[in-house]
Parts: C-alpha cells; sequence; structure tokens
C-alpha cells in the first residue's frame, strides 16, 4: 500500500476516535458541572481543558471551554477533528464504502453549520451516535484487508492513549477523596463503560474498579488493554505473522505493560504510569511514521498533543 493511503486510513481512525472522545468528555463534564451541589470553581475547567489537550490553558469559565472544546483551532477540537477526518476520508475515497465517506461528509457539514448553544447535548449525541455508525459500516461494509486495519490501528491507538489518560489524570486529582463516587461514574462515563462496569461490578463504583476495568480488562472494547491488543493484532495483520517491525515491537511492549499491572501499583503512582505509557507512545510514534508513513509531509504531533502516537495530515 502507498505511504499516502496509510497514512490517510490511520489518520481517519484516529480522528473519528478524537472526536467521539471530545464529544463525550465534554457531554460528561458539563453534566458533571451541574450535577454537583457545590458550583465547580475554574480549576475545574482547567482540569477539563488538559484532560482535553489543551495544555497550559488557563480556560477557567464553562462557556470558554466548550467553546474551545467544541471549535478551536488552536487544540484538539470536535470540529477540528471531524474536519481532518473528512480530509482522510477524500484521500482514500476508492479504499472506504461510499455510505461511509458520505456519513463523514455529512458529519462535517452539520458540524460547521452547528450553534453549539443552547443545544449542546443533541449535538454531541450526534457526533457519537454518527462514529458509531461509521464504526459499523467500516465492520460490516468494508473488506477486512489491510486498508480496514490501518483504520483500526489509528482508531484503537488513539482510544488506548485517550482512556489512560483520563484514568490516570482522575485517580491523581482524586487521591486525596477516592470515594467521590460521582467523579468515578463521570470517568466511566467519559470512557463509554458505566453500564458495562455496572454488569461486572453491582457493588457501586470504586476507584480500584474503574482502573481494572478501564485499563486491565483485557474483554472490554472500551479499555487501554484491549484497544492496545487490537492494536497489535492490526499491525500484524498488515505486515504478517512472519515479520517483528519496530512497530510490532514496541506494541507488544505496550501490551504487556497492561496485562502486567496491577490496580494498586496504578492507584498509587497513576502519572508514573501515564508517563511510561506515553514514552512508548512517542517511540511509536517515529515507528510508524519510518515504517508506514512518509516521513517528509507527516509532522510528529498535534497542536496541543505532545506524544500521542499518530500523524497529523498536511
Amino acid at each position: 500500500m502507498l505511504s499516502s493511503a496509510a497514512t490517510s486510513l490511520t489518520l481517519l481512525g484516529r480522528h473519528l476516535e478524537r472526536a467521539d472522545h471530545l464529544a463525550r468528555i465534554l457531554g460528561v463534564h458539563v453534566a458533571l458541572s451541574l450535577d454537583r451541589t457545590d458550583e465547580p470553581g475554574p480549576e475545574f475547567w482547567i482540569r477539563f481543558m488538559e484532560l482535553a489537550g489543551w495544555r497550559g490553558s488557563s480556560t477557567g469559565r464553562r462557556e470558554e471551554a466548550v467553546e474551545m472544546v467544541i471549535a478551536g483551532t488552536l487544540g484538539p477540537s470536535v470540529r477540528a477533528s471531524i474536519a481532518a477526518a473528512r480530509l482522510a476520508a477524500q484521500a482514500v475515497r476508492p479504499s472506504v464504502p461510499s455510505e461511509l465517506y458520505e456519513q463523514v461528509n455529512a458529519l462535517h457539514w452539520r458540524a460547521q453549520e452547528h450553534r453549539f448553544q443552547p443545544d449542546l447535548y443533541p449535538f454531541l449525541m450526534d457526533v457519537q451516535m454518527s462514529v458509531r455508525l461509521v464504526d459499523g459500516l467500516l465492520e460490516d461494509a468494508m473488506s477486512h484487508d489491510e486498508a480496514r486495519d490501518f483504520v483500526r490501528l489509528g482508531k484503537f491507538v488513539e482510544r488506548a492513549a485517550n482512556v489512560t489518560s483520563i484514568v490516570t489524570r482522575k485517580s491523581a486529582e482524586l487521591a486525596d477523596s477516592p470515594e467521590d463516587a460521582l467523579e468515578w461514574t463521570a470517568v466511566l462515563k467519559s470512557c463509554f463503560a458505566f453500564e458495562s462496569y455496572q454488569a461486572r461490578y453491582p457493588g457501586g463504583v470504586t476507584p480500584e474498579q474503574v482502573i481494572e476495568c478501564l485499563l486491565l480488562d483485557r474483554t472490554l472494547p472500551r479499555s487501554a488493554r484491549f484497544s492496545t491488543s487490537t492494536a497489535l493484532d492490526s499491525v500484524t495483520r498488515i505486515e504478517g505473522s512472519a515479520r517483528r517491525s519496530k512497530p510490532v515491537r514496541l506494541l507488544t511492549r505496550l501490551k504487556a505493560m497492561y496485562q502486567e499491572a496491577n490496580t494498586d501499583s496504578i492507584a498509587e503512582h497513576p502519572l508514573d504510569f501515564d508517563a511510561e505509557c506515553r514514552v512508548l507512545l512517542r517511540q511509536l510514534e517515529v515507528a510508524l511514521r519510518e515504517t508506514y508513513f512518509h516521513p517528509s509531509k507527516v509532522p510528529a504531533s498535534v497542536a496541543g498533543e505532545e506524544g500521542r502516537g499518530m500523524p497529523q495530515q498536511q
């Protein structure tokens, strides 16, 4: 496969997952700010902006945070991610079903035209459900070949990074108040895993069980361990089982981190665990560019997100 096609397919999966992630965490945190008995101060929204990938943001008001995460241009935003996904899909239209491209294109124009206040919730749900529809078309209407594997590679590496960041940052933030069930419930909802958690852990929401569910569960599609394993499977199919490239070796190491970790060690040093993951993701970023992508046209990272593991299309 041409490096340009591999780049675009990977970016399609990556940016759709990013749009879904940003829409979900924004909706959850807006609801959380309204559900709390105490009015969240500026620090709540500053921490949220960090979680959304806006490093060093001083935004302390809900209205500003909503506007930036939906339509901002200086960092990751829902609108920018959807536009990037559409650009990637345009570049590989012969490789994806026409229905898939049409859904991405339609979502792009709805996002461009939408005025998110006061109809925030319907817009965010539209983004999430549209991405679910594209996922379904990817699985049921697209050949399970190399093109599909590149889309899944971008999607699941992005998901693993996002879930790990949420869980570890929230673990560090809530270290002094581990019994805050409302906050930990928000973590589960931010990762689209609340009902899956309830089905498995009927005794209530606890930090240790949330960490186990979202980082270490090998069967939950929203967990970091499952996502890393699926990304590794995609690379293995792309290359064939006989080849042991650097991306395969790095994803194997990342998968082993989740397999060998335990909830107590992560809960005790969450940011250290996140830092270890980010080191491997930065190395994976370089390895993917060198192995599959055109290095002269693909810079190392997205604005506002250092070391997230995927290229940005020019």
